[in-house]
């Protein structure tokens, strides 16, 4: 990843930050740029307004999800399920997506419900592969809305013993390999 990447990640997490702690009114690019240690030209930039800033989170977050899914997707080597799989795992491992800024998003989006059309057209295609995944579209969907209520745990900070935690994984899992419960 290249340096101008890497600052954009940087202002984007300080924008996070941000977000989480003193509320999406308190954001603004002077505060962004101050949290990121950079001048508020360098974050013009990079971030032309406020919005481009909110859009910015929204495809840090689409592209990271999506490529590392992809990848899981593509290393699986059971094809039945791999896509159902792949949203499993990297769902129960929210934290690699920087749970802070999901909630910062979600924050954000409450502010401007036209931020969640973008990630909702993203999801709606991942959840295309997940109905059409070689297993029964209602167990894959039922799969699917536990992944999404786990996530929402994540985010609100209430997470499962570790025990429980892993069991429902590899429940949730095996659901993929079965085709009828």
């Amino acid at each position: 990843m290249g340096k101008q990447n890497d600052l954009k990640t940087k202002i984007l997490k300080a924008a996070a930050k941000i977000i989480n702690e003193e509320g999406i009114f308190s954001l603004t690019l002077e505060s962004v740029a101050k949290a990121a240690g950079i001048s508020k030209g360098g974050l013009l930039y990079h971030f032309s307004n406020k919005e481009a800033l909110l859009e910015g989170m929204i495809n840090y977050l689409l592209l990271n999800f999506n490529k590392d899914l992809e990848d899981n997707v593509q290393k699986d080597n059971f094809a039945r399920g791999r896509w159902t799989r792949a949203y499993i795992n990297l769902t129960f491992n929210q934290e690699k997506y920087d749970i802070d800024m999901n909630t910062a998003f979600l924050a954000a989006a409450a502010a401007k419900p036209d931020l969640l059309k973008t990630m909702a057209q993203q999801l709606k295609l991942v959840h295309s592969h997940i109905e059409n995944d070689k297993i029964d579209p209602v167990i894959a969907t039922i799969i699917r809305l536990a992944v999404d209520g786990m996530y929402f745990n994540q985010l609100y900070g209430l997470y499962l013993n570790k025990n429980l935690y892993e069991k429902i994984l590899q429940y949730l899992i095996s659901m993929t390999r079965e085709d009828k419960l």
